[in-house]
């Protein structure tokens, strides 16, 4: 059972690395509010992966927000900014896919992608400890 756990959490893990190059190259592109989209969907990836190392298995963009912050930042494992490169995120992905009025630059796209970054390599140590069976 713990072996295909850790599989899986190995999945979701690559899945974001996928989406962070997809993103780099829709940026690249200009295809900026796509890139901002799917940088969210690495970082989307990645927070599942975490979750998964402690059994958890979100069903929905909120819970996997809420329950981020239940299990990493409410106890000490990671700070409070992670949980908030999450949540804007999930914003700015919810402006890009659904606000016509919406104008997102460059600019928004490159942060979009340092955001997504961040919050990848925050998580990083805790999910690679666990893949490597630490944790």
């Amino acid at each position: 059972m713990e072996q295909i756990l850790r599989q899986r959490v190995r999945t979701f893990w690559d899945k974001s690395a996928e989406r962070l190059r997809a993103a780099h190259m829709l940026f690249e592109q200009g295809y900026y509010e796509e890139a901002i989209s799917v940088a969210y969907y690495a970082t989307l990836w990645a927070a599942r992966a975490l979750l998964l190392t402690e059994g958890a298995e979100p069903r929905t963009h909120e819970g996997v927000r809420t329950m981020l912050g239940l299990y990493f930042i409410r106890t000490g494992k990671l700070p409070n900014e992670v949980g908030r490169l999450f949540t804007r995120r999930l914003d700015d992905r919810m402006s890009a896919d659904y606000s016509a009025d919406a104008f997102l630059t460059s600019e928004d796209a490159e942060d979009a992608l340092h955001q997504a970054e961040s919050f990848i390599e925050a998580v990083r140590p805790l999910v690679e400890n666990y893949l490597e069976g630490e944790g």
